[in-house]
């Protein structure tokens, strides 16, 4: 797959900065929860419950930008880079709405958006004032993403990446000032965390609109009022593709959201565990995000040029890239987990069941690369998103999410073993997934006659 000049040259050019932004994220992720975990296991797990009502408001707003990325991508396969700006323009207003709310709901009621995850007084209350402020940082979060994805599918993918790199050393900095009161800032403690975050995410949006907007980009958008510039058969066809993807994300982090529940009612010392395994998820999973953008991107760019065929190879070489990168970052994993977790200041008990998670994550990262690459990037990228919103909500809600709380609240296994049983359910995703990339169905020309309110919809 390497001899094709061509095909690398457009790989690396999405996916390498797309791979740097992630791992730089996930990095700051895993500061910010180092520098917090020296403040405590109820710290961790406040932390980890943060994280998980951000990750509900991240995955919607990623559902919203994939929609806009697979017509963004389309339209620059074919040329018609006039029909990117309504989509920006129409995902504002709607991330807008969403983000809003969620940011106002969790802003007012902290304690009981943590109720969902745990039921510990002490936790409930060390946390709220933290979660009230990252609360706050889920606007320039829905706005970031909306940009990120768009300048990624027009082959801008360097933006978000400078921007990222300059918002994580801020971050870092911010947090050592502020958590631990150095060179004469006041000590917050957790707090400092979240003021760090919010300021961060807040120069994080400003570099990318002031480089847009100083560049003159196509993105740069001047006029509102434009952003029902598209004929009526295009919007139909992008909320069709879009609104499954949006309830895929949505029914996959409630499943999520439901695991965290689970590890919470099994006991504080149980949560933190799985807590230290969120910061290398995140730097795994961002060390291999580029491969999935990259399929989005460059396979949906062939499908709006009629290259059906160049669509299907780039899809494949994707696939076998993803899976064998997958194997050997799992298997760094498994020589690191013990070091990594020595890292907490937290019992010796939770330090091994820690381990024993990040195991298990290892394990199975193969097999989750794969679903990201195959639902996420190939199949959405031709609007098969209808198809994906069935097999992975199945998927969660019939075996994952049961066999979550068979294994933790009725036969009251160890934390790792719950965690391996209910990740049985990616395997079955992989599975399906698969059958659907070899059965071609997929692949579909979305924006082929944009000028024409007849176009076919997505099945």
């Amino acid at each position: 797959m390497f001899r094709d000049k061509s095909f690398r040259q457009e790989l690396w050019q999405i996916a390498l900065p797309v791979t740097i932004q992630s791992v730089i994220m996930s990095l700051l992720a895993m500061t910010d929860q180092l520098m917090v975990g020296q403040l405590g296991v109820v710290a961790i797990a406040a932390a980890g419950i943060s994280a998980k009502l951000t990750s509900i408001v991240a995955v919607v707003l990623n559902g919203l930008a994939s929609g806009m990325a697979i017509y963004a991508a389309q339209f620059w396969g074919r040329g018609e880079r006039h029909r990117i700006p309504p989509l920006l323009g129409f995902g504002l207003a709607l991330g807008l709405l969403l983000a809003g709310a969620l940011a106002l709901a969790v802003g007012c009621w902290p304690q009981q958006a943590m109720g969902w995850f745990s039921q510990d007084p002490q936790l409930l209350s060390q946390g709220a004032g933290f979660v009230q402020l990252v609360a706050i940082s889920y606007l320039p979060q829905m706005m970031t993403l909306l940009y990120s994805s768009l300048l990624r599918a027009t082959g801008e993918a360097r933006l978000p990446m400078y921007a990222s790199s300059s918002a994580v050393v801020l971050n870092v900095l911010l947090n050592y000032l502020l958590i631990f009161g150095h060179a004469g800032c006041p000590r917050l403690g957790l707090s400092g965390a979240a003021v760090a975050t919010l300021i961060s995410r807040l120069v994080e949006l400003a570099i990318i609109l002031a480089t847009l907007y100083w560049r003159g980009h196509v993105l740069a958008i001047t006029r509102f009022d434009r952003q029902w510039g598209l004929p009526a058969g295009i919007w139909r066809g992008f909320i069709a593709t879009t609104i499954p993807i949006v309830l895929t994300e949505l029914l996959w982090v409630m499943g999520e959201s439901a695991y965290a529940m689970v590890y919470g009612h099994m006991g504080t010392d149980q949560l933190a565990a799985m807590t230290m395994t969120y910061p290398l998820q995140g730097l795994s999973i961002g060390l291999l995000c580029g491969l999935s953008a990259a399929a989005s991107v460059l396979v949906g760019q062939r499908l709006g040029a009629d290259d059906f065929s160049g669509a299907i190879t780039c899809a494949r070489r994707l696939l076998r890239l993803g899976l064998a990168a997958s194997l050997l970052v799992g298997l760094l994993l498994v020589v690191g987990a013990r070091s990594y977790v020595s890292l907490y200041d937290a019992s010796a008990d939770v330090q091994l069941q820690g381990q024993w998670c990040v195991w298990v994550f290892a394990l199975l990262l193969w097999v989750k690369v794969g679903n990201m690459i195959i639902a996420g990037g190939i199949l959405n990228s031709g609007g098969d998103s209808r198809f994906v919103l069935v097999m992975e909500s199945l998927a969660t809600w019939l075996i994952g999410v049961p066999s979550a709380f068979i294994m933790a609240l009725w036969l009251q296994l160890p934390i790792h073993w719950v965690y391996l049983v209910l990740s049985v359910e990616e395997l079955v995703r992989l599975a399906v997934g698969y059958w659907r990339l070899r059965s071609r169905r997929w692949v579909r020309n979305l924006v082929a006659t944009p000028a024409d309110d007849a176009v076919p919809q997505p099945s």
